[in-house]
């Protein structure tokens, strides 16, 4: 047996360096360019940002209220802005990756929303939210990631864009070589050892020779066949004995004796039915991504992404309905991990609803 399988380690090879080029390829690409292009952001002025963002706004509808008034209070200011007449409040806030925009933070602002009568508030950020800001952003859109890099990608430069781009086409180029090369290792470690592992094949048994010297009849010198011995004649050729008739009263023995004699057949018992295999996903990101592509689907929606791990973003193209909102719980439901995400709806261009959220399922 050979001591290296080779179809092995292809197959190992082929499999695990195909489906990683296709993850990092096709998902963790764009993860990289949104990342590369908010660390640019992260660089900027926050004057700078806040223009960027109340720019970005404006194809959304909003108008900005005084900025120059309100940059000049301070990068702690609310940036004031109307949409449909009413007011609303802007917050940007600057950080590198592993800045946390914490709850009392986003709690703050959604006070001054209060307290000033407008109709919502938006806060925007480089970095992150924290895992409580969430539950206290009543009223509030939350933009970060890949929700602020929608935003903000049109109104950057080509150059700008290029360069974002191409960073990120190179960064999943790397590490797709880093992964080919684990996936070729790992396939050399496999066709070492599979065979190892492979039982071995029986050996062979010769097959018995019949010598036709020992059948066949010795011949003399002078031609003549010299006569076998009775011990080594054949068993076949002594005739059977003549049968013994059986008596009569044998011969006609009862039938029911007879088919006493037959042994019933046993029924084969049935094999256990294989259980069914859990539908269950171990990756909650492949998780997201399904929910993305289905609820993408559903009528009236624009499009649909994950601002936060536990907040989905949709924006719709007609008001929502009940049997919309149906809609989208059912896909959720499919995921016991998801189903109790916030659900955020964004309603469609020059609408005058407010933005709704809503939990399908509860904690």
């Amino acid at each position: 047996m050979s001591s290296f399988s080779l179809w092995a380690a292809a197959a190992v090879t082929l499999t695990i360096g195909l489906a990683s080029t296709a993850y990092l390829w096709s998902y963790r690409r764009h993860r990289t360019e949104v990342s590369t292009g908010i660390a640019g952001l992260a660089k900027m002025r926050w004057r700078e940002f806040a223009r960027l963002i109340v720019e970005a706004l404006r194809e959304r509808g909003f108008e900005a209220e005084s900025v120059e008034e309100s940059l000049a209070r301070g990068t702690q200011a609310e940036l004031r802005l109307l949409r449909a007449g009413k007011p609303w409040l802007l917050s940007c806030k600057l950080g590198d990756a592993d800045y946390k925009v914490s709850a009392a933070t986003v709690a703050e602002l959604a006070d001054a929303v209060r307290f000033n009568g407008a109709s919502g508030g938006l806060l925007v950020t480089t970095g992150r939210f924290d895992g409580h800001s969430e539950r206290v952003a009543d009223g509030l859109d939350l933009y970060s990631g890949e929700t602020l890099w929608e935003l903000v990608e049109p109104l950057l430069p080509a150059s700008t864009r290029h360069e974002v781009i191409a960073a990120a086409q190179k960064r999943s180029i790397q590490t797709i070589v880093a992964a080919w090369a684990g996936a070729i290792v790992l396939g050399l470690i496999v066709g070492f050892v599979v065979p190892h592992l492979l039982p071995s094949a029986p050996p062979v048994a010769a097959p018995a020779t019949e010598t036709a010297a020992a059948a066949a009849p010795a011949v003399r010198d002078g031609g003549d066949v010299a006569p076998v011995p009775a011990d080594a004649a054949p068993a076949a050729a002594t005739p059977p004995p003549a049968a013994t008739p059986a008596p009569a009263d044998d011969v006609a023995a009862p039938a029911d004796d007879q088919a006493a004699d037959v042994q019933p057949a046993v029924p084969a018992r049935p094999a256990a039915a294989a259980p069914a295999a859990s539908g269950a996903s171990a990756n909650p990101a492949a998780d997201r991504a399904h929910v993305i592509r289905a609820i993408a689907g559903l009528s009236g929606v624009e499009r649909a992404l994950w601002s936060t791990p536990s907040n989905l973003l949709i924006y719709r193209l007609t008001e929502a309905g009940k049997q919309d909102i149906d809609s989208i719980c059912e896909v959720l439901d499919r995921y016991p991990e998801l189903r109790s995400s916030r659900v955020q709806l964004q309603p469609p261009p020059g609408s005058t609803t407010r933005v709704r959220f809503f939990q399908c399922r509860a904690y």
